[in-house]
């Protein structure tokens, strides 16, 4: 379980250059030769990052999306359904956490743990998912 999903936090945090953990993440998984450890996000967490960017830090986001390791799940007709069974929890917050639930979806499809500053939605729709808390 080498690979990381960041979560919209996460690539708020890379993006403005702000926090030395995520930075270590990202790096440690740029630095292996010969195979591609990576960095997951979803389509949904990505628009959600943007959202919450000053123009200038887009770019610092955009060289990220550009590295090898970068892998970007997008919400599909295919996905849609088992990310809508992460999103059950949520009940009535259903559209405030689909962001989240995309998350969920991809750590757990993948197994690997989510990069976060905030664990709270994430572990209120899946308690077994695993977080890489931010300090």
């Amino acid at each position: 379980m080498i690979g990381r999903v960041l979560d919209s936090s996460a690539l708020v945090l890379w993006s403005r250059r702000s926090s030395p953990f995520v930075d270590a993440v990202i790096f440690a998984r740029a630095q292996h030769g010969g195979y591609v450890v990576p960095v997951v996000t979803t389509a949904a967490a990505l628009t959600a990052a943007l959202a919450q960017l000053p123009d200038k830090a887009v770019p610092v986001l955009d060289a990220l999306l550009g590295m090898e390791i970068s892998v970007v799940d997008d919400l599909t007709p295919g996905s849609a359904p088992a990310v809508a069974a992460i999103l059950q929890a949520a009940g009535p917050y259903a559209a405030e956490q689909l962001t989240a639930a995309s998350i969920v979806h991809a750590a757990k499809r993948r197994g690997l743990p989510v990069v976060t500053s905030n664990p709270f939605p994430l572990q209120a729709l899946a308690a077994d998912v695993e977080i890489d808390l931010i300090p």
